[in-house]
């Protein structure tokens, strides 16, 4: 009899994660996640996503690369902007003190979704596919213990499927 894998058996722990602290400029962000790519037998391996933490060195949030490529938007409306054309005013009050996007500014905050480390992967797929998302905290009750990330989760079920 097989048994349910679950998402900590595919998880990578959160001490083998990147970090990045809230307070400080995405283009710090970006530095971080290209040192994370290296390449194997001609396959680049690295991660996509950041967790982040406050100035007392706890999880407060996930900076994906999905929100890094939001920050090049708004970065643009700013440029449109500095060419003297204000069309671009009404969408960028949440960055109106500084034109220095932080990482607290993009990132997605850990409350809005994670998934528990005794969920099965069946459960985690569904919320990845249903909230849109490439990568899960995984909680053992409130304390972070990995990321669960959707090609981990992707390739067990492909590997499920097979056998």
């Amino acid at each position: 009899m097989s048994r349910i894998m679950k998402v900590r058996d595919l998880m990578v722990p959160v001490e083998e994660y990147p970090v990045i602290y809230e307070n400080v400029a995405v283009a710090e962000a970006i530095s971080e996640l290209r040192s994370s790519f290296h390449e194997k037998d001609g396959t680049w391996y690295g991660f996509q996503s950041l967790l982040v933490l406050d100035r007392k060195d706890r999880l407060v949030g996930i900076l994906t690369l999905r929100s890094l490529l939001k920050a090049f938007k708004i970065q643009a409306l700013y440029d449109h902007l500095l060419k003297g054309d204000p069309s671009g005013l009404m969408f960028i009050k949440p960055f109106s003190n500084s034109l220095e996007i932080t990482v607290k500014d993009i990132m997605r905050p850990l409350k809005l979704v994670t998934v528990q480390q005794n969920s099965s992967i069946l459960e985690a797929v569904q919320i990845i596919c249903r909230k849109k998302v490439n990568s899960l905290p995984v909680m053992d009750r409130n304390r972070l213990v990995g990321i669960v990330r959707t090609m981990d989760l992707f390739w067990s079920v492909g590997e499920l499927m097979e056998s």
